[in-house]
């Protein structure tokens, strides 16, 4: 189970689904307020995490022997 982090423009009620890190400290937005404010976070954020993304795993290849 996952921690939540809640948006910081919305408050307790909705998730957080991008953690934007700044040279300063850390932003934690919905979908909704990352895309309002992306083209800002792009000109200052040096990293932006999406939270809850489930990584595919990489499929083996099987060999005919």
């Amino acid at each position: 189970m996952s921690e939540w982090i809640s948006c910081d423009k919305c408050g307790h009620a909705v998730q957080a689904l991008y953690l934007i890190k700044l040279v300063d400290g850390e932003l934690s937005f919905c979908g909704h307020h990352y895309n309002k404010y992306k083209e800002g976070l792009d000109k200052v954020a040096y990293e932006v995490i999406q939270l809850n993304k489930e990584e595919e795993s990489p499929q083996l290849l099987e060999t005919a022997e």
